[in-house]
């Protein structure tokens, strides 16, 4: 494909083009005294460009590292809360069944050892110590 036509190089001739006619009707304009459409169109639409960059100022200055922080607290509390529901009620469905309780128990630490598991040996001597025996009483 040419490099002549290519969109951004197309892009860039348009907007090119439109500000050389932009200078050229304000050079017409100035010469002869007279408001041309453009500067109609801008004449009426300042007040409108300015009230609403007035409003999105006041709007974003109204926002500061107090209502940043707390915003940020607010949208942190209604996830997390949202996590620990949801959280709870798939605790609560595994906790329903036997083998998956089961399962939970032995990813947790807890459930029955076996002497003659496949641990390692510093877990079997951590295990046959007494300190584990008394630890239990």
């Amino acid at each position: 494909m040419s490099t002549f036509l290519d969109p951004i190089t197309i892009s860039f001739y348009i907007s090119f083009l439109g500000i050389i006619s932009l200078f050229g009707l304000k050079i017409f304009e100035i010469k002869s005294g007279k408001k041309n459409w453009v500067s109609k169109i801008a004449g009426k639409t300042d007040s409108t460009i300015r009230n609403s960059y007035i409003f999105l100022r006041k709007t974003f200055s109204h926002i500061n590292k107090k209502n940043a922080i707390a915003l940020i607290q607010w949208i942190a509390y209604y996830i997390l809360s949202w996590a620990r529901r949801a959280y709870i009620w798939a605790h609560r469905k595994a906790h329903a069944h036997p083998p998956s309780k089961m399962v939970i128990d032995m990813v947790r630490g807890r459930g029955e050892i076996k002497r003659n598991g496949g641990v390692s040996f510093f877990l079997k001597s951590i295990s046959s110590d007494d300190i584990v025996e008394e630890a239990k009483k």
